[in-house]
């Protein structure tokens, strides 16, 4: 497992690499649960940046041959690059306006 740290002016996340698939990237981008099978912690192609917390639930995970369930907060979404030009997690679909009379 490769981890490096990641400095920012507010805070530090580690960063990790993961296999993930494309039905959990929508996931994660949606602010959803996903589950990481202990063989995806091996390799993979995504980094993620995460806080020191999960990072250390990872390790001590991968460490014992355990998949863990992680959800990657906003911050930590932003930082891994996952987010693009969504507004908030967890929105669903574009904000309608209420006006009345229309």
């Amino acid at each position: 497992m490769h981890t490096q740290i990641l400095f920012s002016f507010y805070m530090y996340m580690e960063q990790i690499q993961l296999r993930i698939s494309p039905e959990q990237m929508t996931k994660i981008r949606k602010g959803m649960p996903i589950q990481i099978k202990h063989d995806s912690m091996v390799s993979g192609d995504v980094v993620v940046s995460l806080r020191p917390e999960k990072a250390k639930k990872m390790v001590s995970a991968f460490k014992r041959g355990k998949g863990l369930r992680i959800q990657m907060d906003e911050d930590e979404v932003r930082a891994s690059g996952l987010l693009g030009d969504l507004k908030k997690l967890g929105k669903k679909g574009g904000e309608r306006s209420c006006r009345r009379g229309e």
